[in-house]
């Protein structure tokens, strides 16, 4: 007991060592590629805890992973475009997280799914590729535009934005170190919108924020092997495998959503 609580109560003791290496593995990836954390961590979690509390900390525990990878990222982000991606983002995470705070879990879950699924679908698609044709991408409102609408669905389901904007920033930044450092940087900055937004909005308690911090070991451990691993491996060929993955696991959790809502 901590603080006079005690920590994921509701779930096994192989529950939490799931929950454990889903963690240790998600920050792997996101070390390796510069995003992608979050999308594992919700979508595994979901199926451990509660819809809001699995999105709630995967945002806390990512707080942790900034004081690895946001350095990483400020030195090699290309701050140009960085600046408005941003400002895009200020006010739509604030949309998407009211969004967040009115749905049932139920219907979170089945948004969570749906959000994924449209994410992959977009670009496989290359919509976003289709958006930014024959526009100067480091003009100011390209950015701007993209991350007010990424935003909200990063506020909503905290999954499947970052997947959409890496399009956008791969085009951008086309160097393989300013692009991962750009993916750092803004996923490391917007998480902590995010928190500012969610303590407004008084959705933190206690008890998640005791066991996000109980996750911080593995957080750390995996941005840590991953930034060494993605300075020695080809990260756009790693995040193509993890991304078939991601579907599957996108779409199953789909029909979860949608097996609770019958």
């Amino acid at each position: 007991m901590i603080f006079g609580i005690t920590p994921f109560e509701t779930i096994s003791a192989s529950a939490i060592v799931v929950l454990v290496l889903l963690y240790l593995s998600s920050y792997l990836l996101r070390g390796v590629i510069g995003f992608g954390s979050a999308t594992p961590t919700i979508l595994g979690g979901v199926w451990i805890v509660p819809p809001h509390d699995a999105v709630i900390l995967s945002i806390l525990t990512s707080l942790a992973a900034q004081a690895i990878l946001l350095p990483r990222g400020m030195r090699t982000c290309d701050r140009k475009i960085l600046l408005p991606m941003l400002l895009g983002a200020t006010l739509s995470i604030v949309l998407g997280t009211w969004i967040f705070a009115t749905l049932s879990a139920e219907w979170l879950t089945l948004a969570i799914g749906a959000v994924l699924v449209f994410a992959v679908l977009a670009e496989q698609f290359k919509i976003t590729e289709r958006v930014i044709e024959g526009h100067d991408l480091r003009s100011f409102k390209i950015p701007f535009c993209l991350t007010s609408f990424t935003g909200i669905l990063s506020g909503i389901s905290g999954v499947g934005a970052n997947l959409l904007l890496s399009v956008y920033v791969r085009w951008a930044a086309p160097n393989p170190a300013t692009f991962r450092g750009t993916n750092m940087a803004y996923s490391g900055l917007a998480i902590f919108w995010r928190v500012t937004v969610l303590t407004l909005s008084s959705l933190l308690s206690l008890k998640l924020v005791v066991e996000s911090l109980l996750l911080v070991p593995a957080v750390l451990l995996g941005a840590f092997l991953g930034l060494k691993l993605g300075d020695r491996i080809d990260g756009a060929r790693y995040f193509h495998i993890v991304q078939i993955v991601l579907v599957l696991a996108a779409i199953s959790l789909f029909w979860k959503g949608l097996g609770e809502l019958s």
